[in-house]
Parts: C-alpha cells; structure tokens; sequence
C-alpha cells in the first residue's frame, strides 16, 4: 500500500474500531472467495470434455453440475458482498471525516486566545485543516478508496499464489514487479498531491474569488459594480497557476514510470504461453491451464486506478490536521492563569507600559502604552483608523497577551488571572459582531452561560437587555418571535437591517451584564444606527450603564462625549485624555476630530447643533 494508504488506515480503528473490524472481515472474505471462483471456475472448464463425452448422468456430468452450482453461489455471494463493503467502507468513512472535523474543532477550539487564527504562518494549516483534503475529496472518500484498493490488492496476492503452484518464478516476477511498478506510479501520484499541497495559499485566494461569486453577502457588489467577469477571471488565473503546474508535473511523471508496467505485462504473457506449451504437450490438465491463466491476468491487476487518486487526494489533509494539533500546542499560545476573576475589577483596570505585536508583523501597535480604567465610570477611546482601538480590546478581553508591559486588575496581573473566568466578568461587543443564523432567543442569550430554550417569549433577563437596547418591539415582531432564526436561508426565518441587527448585538451585551458581567466593552456600537436612532440610544445610554465600568470604542463623537472620560490613542500612545468639556477647552488633537466630524455633518445639512454626529472618517 502506498503511504496515503497507510495514514487513512491508522485513522479507521481511531474512529470506529468496529467498523473498521467489518471491514477488514468483508476484505478478508472477498479475497478467499475471488480465489476459490477461479479454483471452482477451473475445475468447471477442465470437467467440461469428459462431461459432454458421458453425459450429464454420468459421474463427470455430476461433478460439472457441482461445480456449475459452486460457481453459481460464490458469484451471487460475490454480489452481495460488494454493496456490503462498500456500505460498511462508506459508514466507515462518515465516521473518519467525524472524528478528523471534530480534532480540528477542538484544535481550533482549543487555545483560550486568537493568535493562531490571525497568525500568516497558521492560516495554511487552518486552512489544510479546515477542509481535511483536497480537490473536495476528504480522508472519509479515501477510506472507500483503500477498501476497493486492498481489495484488488489481496486478491492480486491470491491469484499470485495459484500461479505459484505452477511456476513460482512467474509469480514472483508478475506480483512483486507490479507492485514495484505501482509503487514508482504512486510516488509520483503523491509528488502531484504534494504540490497541491504546497500552493495552499494560490487555492485558498482562488476559493475566495469562487465564494465571491457564488455566496449571498457578495451577491450585490458584484453585479452592481459590474464585478462578475473580474472576478470569474480572477478565480480561473489562481485555480490556473496551480494546476498549469500540476498537468506539467503529470506528464514528466507519467512518462518515467509508464514503463516499469512493461516487466510486469512480459511476465504475464509469459505465463500464458509456457501454461499453453505445457498443455500442449500433456503436461497440464486443462483444469489447471484454466486456473493459471485466470490467476495470471488477476496476478497482473496491479495499475493505477481513480481509487488511488482518491486515497492520495483524501490523505493529503491529514497532515493539515496534526500540523494544526501541533501548532496550537505551542506553549507560545498559551495564556496561562487559574487565579478566580470573580468579582473583579473592584477598583481599576490598568495598562503599563504595554508593547503589542502582531505575528508576521514588523511594527508595534502599542509602544509603552499607559491607561488607567476606573471601576463604575465610563471611558471611550477614539482615534484615527489603524490606531490599534480594536487591538485594545482584544487585549482587555485577553485574546492575546502583550509583548510586553502588565495588564493589571486591581493591582493583579491579568496573565495570572483563568483567562475564562476574567471573560466572564466581560460583555464585549466587536465591531464586526456575529450575525448567528440562530433563533433571535439565542444570538440575544448565547453570550451567557445559560441554556435558553428557542420559544415565542423570552426569558425576563433576556427581555430586559432588548428592551435596555431597543430591539424588543424589533424580535417581539418576527415571524415566530423569538424562536424565529435570523436569516433567510431559513424556512420561517427573517434578516434584519443593520441597525437592527446592532440593536441586537447591544441587547446581547447586556444580557451578559444582567448574568454577572461588570465590564461593558462597545466596539462602534451604533455604526450602523441612523443619527435619530443613534441619538436616542445616547440619550439613555448613562442610564444603561449607571455602576458598570464602561469602554466605548467609537468615531461617532455625538457617541463619545457622553463619556466620563476620553482618551485619544494614536501612534500606538494616549496623546491626551479628559473629559469632552477638558477635551475641546485644550484645542488639541480631539477637539480639531471634533469640529471637522460636526462642520462636515452640519455642511452637507444635517442638524445646525455642532454635536459631532457626523460621517465615521475622522
């Protein structure tokens, strides 16, 4: 078997033991029975003369018949066998991409932080991982295609034997030169597969061009810009790049080992024309001429078949699955702690002297960076695009650690703190939220740890955070309530607006307060909310967050001036922080943000009060 072979194998017992036991057994019993057809076969051809010189009634007629029979039932055995095979090899392999999809899970699942999902390096891995094979073909296809390869394996062994009892040189040469000659053909077959493998990156820049064109959240820009030929140029030139390559590696392979099939056919050929020399001479019943050469021509069955595209193809994403096993293994990505964060930031939350990197990346988001949060009171942080606002949170949520400097909570180092624990203390909503294609009940509940059941009501904690956010009259008027699944794709689901959809993202932050949170983290809260909706919200917004400590990432400054405090982060420090009233009486850096953002939205007609509500590119 070649290597791809050998790796879908070792999988099999780990994902079923049982059905890979059946298996075995129906390839087992497959092979003895292909083996005794020729031998019954060939005792039917070598009675056949002396039958039709006695007659049927005769004892030669008798053992033609038992025959006739013998053959007749180890074919129809034969038969059914097969579609058992395949159905146990299928169930087989169902259960082999279950337990690869679910390795890669928990792989995936299993750092605390992000790192090796944003790292350049990880991402082919994930990748590899992700789909667990390549060219659509999974590790569970492979399974089918060892099962129909060692089928035709065993039973080129079988028919090898029995022409081994007429010349065992001939044997050896037909079954250990096929094999030589297959396995020359497989490495080349697995130098094609490797070479997919290694353009990773050309594959998944071409999948993304194909999702552009055939998914939903692409659909509109496509056509309305005009885009369909762009990008269906764009996804042939990178699918292009890579198999141009791989038919010319084809063709240099396919030629070098072609030829090692030659020994092989000689040798059976041979077969055939010393078993006809030796019937011809009396030296061999036409029984046994009639099992030699059905054995040799089975013997010879040894050729390249799809079967091992299949298995090549379906093993080249198991080393994608322990690559990423390994990878996120590495103690680099893991963020240790076990101190409880229960009740915690009871006074403040600190950044000193906090340097961050991203992998891959030559520059600093933070050099040095000092902020101090305090308990109960509401910070926001602007800044211009690219000033590591985002990044801030990330860090606060501690999906990554700093590079250097502390993070401390009430004096504590948050490395020391169980990093899940801590985010229990934390209600953050990112800019770019989930939309899950859940029932609304779950995407307002799932950022606690409640089990929540999908009905038309709602749950009173649930209830009280759409309310507090402004999306109960919004779920209360779906299809199904709040049973009803947001998105379209679904019998009886619905999708929202945007700022719908905000609203609800809102509602899921704070229903994670109502369930202990004491850190309220809002990333662009009301990017998409209209000024009215936006200025609604505001005005109850020191009302929605009366005792908790709140951070709020913004451009809108109508958002942040609301604030208790705000700091201005740029070029990976806080240039200056105050209050709005402190902010605009310095003249600095946010108050000329602040009247640029007010004279573009009072200029193009908006509100003649300067407050700052306007377009989001300050």
């Amino acid at each position: 078997m070649a290597s791809g072979s050998l790796a879908v194998a070792r999988v099999c017992p780990r994902a079923s033991l049982p059905l890979t036991v059946a298996v075995a057994a129906a390839l087992a019993a497959g092979v003895a029975l292909a083996v005794g057809f020729i031998a019954v076969t060939g005792r039917l051809v070598g009675t056949v003369p002396a039958a039709v010189r006695d007659g049927f009634d005769s004892e030669a007629g008798r053992r033609l018949i038992g025959y006739l029979a013998a053959a007749a039932i180890i074919f129809v055995v034969q038969e059914v066998l097969g579609p058992i095979r395949d159905f146990l090899a299928e169930s087989l392999g169902r259960r082999v991409d279950a337990h690869l999809r679910g390795r890669v899970m928990t792989a995936a699942l299993a750092p605390v932080g992000i790192a090796h999902l944003e790292d350049p390096d990880l991402l082919d891995k994930v990748s590899m991982a992700q789909h667990v094979g390549i060219a659509n073909v999974t590790p569970g296809d492979g399974v089918i295609g060892v099962a129909g390869n060692a089928a035709t394996r065993l039973q080129v062994l079988g028919a090898g034997a029995l022409v081994a009892t007429f010349h065992p040189l001939l044997a050896i040469a037909i079954v250990a030169g096929g094999l030589i000659a297959r396995t020359r053909l497989m490495r080349e077959s697995a130098r094609w597969v490797a070479f997919i493998a290694g353009r990773t990156q050309s594959l998944r820049r071409a999948n993304y061009f194909r999702d552009l064109a055939l998914t939903p959240a692409a659909a509109k820009e496509t056509r309305v810009f005009g885009l369909a030929d762009w990008v269906r140029d764009r996804y042939t030139a990178q699918w292009l790049e890579v198999m141009t390559g791989l038919w010319r590696e084809r063709r240099h392979g396919l030629g070098r080992t072609v030829v090692w099939f030659l020994p092989v056919a000689a040798a059976s050929l041979g077969t055939l024309l010393l078993a006809g020399r030796t019937a011809l001479a009396g030296n061999m019943t036409l029984t046994d001429l009639a099992i030699v050469s059905q054995a040799a021509v089975a013997a010879a069955a040894v050729y390249l078949t799809d079967n091992d595209l299949i298995v090549e193809y379906g093993a080249a994403g198991l080393p994608g699955v322990t690559a990423l096993e390994a990878a996120v293994a590495d103690p680099r990505l893991a963020l240790t702690g076990s101190r409880p964060a229960t009740g915690l930031p009871a006074r403040e939350v600190r950044l000193e002297g906090v340097s961050f990197r991203y992998a891959g990346r030559d520059d600093d988001v933070y050099a040095g960076l000092d902020l101090t949060i305090p308990v109960g009171r509401s910070l926001a942080v602007v800044g211009p695009n690219g000033a590591g606002k985002t990044t801030l949170v990330k860090l606060l949520a501690r999906l990554y650690d700093p590079t250097a400097g502390h993070i401390t909570v009430d004096g504590v180092d948050l490395r020391e703190l169980e990093p899940e624990s801590w985010r229990r203390q934390l209600a953050v909503i990112f800019q770019d939220f989930v939309r899950y294609e859940l029932p609304a009940i779950d995407n307002v509940a799932l950022a606690s740890l409640a089990s929540v059941p999908a009905t038309e009501g709602a749950p009173a904690e649930a209830q009280r955070a759409a309310e507090r956010a402004g999306a109960a009259e919004i779920l209360a008027g779906l299809p199904s309530g709040w049973a009803t699944v947001l998105s379209r794709e679904y019998e009886g689901g619905a999708d929202l607006s945007g700022g719908q959809w905000q609203r609800v993202a809102l509602a899921r932050a704070l229903h994670a307060v109502e369930y202990g949170a004491r850190v309220l983290v809002l990333d662009e809260p009301t990017a998409s909310l209209d000024v009215r909706a936006e200025a609604e919200l505001f005005d109850r917004f020191l009302e929605l967050t009366a005792g908790l400590t709140t951070i709020l990432i913004s451009h809108r400054f109508s958002s942040v001036r609301h604030a208790d405090r705000i700091a201005v982060l740029e070029h990976g420090h806080i240039i200056e922080q105050g209050s709005h009233d402190e902010l605009i009486a310095a003249d600095g850096r946010y108050a000329g943000m602040f009247r640029l953002q007010a004279s573009r939205f009072t200029d193009d007609g908006g509100p003649e009060e300067n407050d700052g509500s306007g377009p989001v590119d300050a």
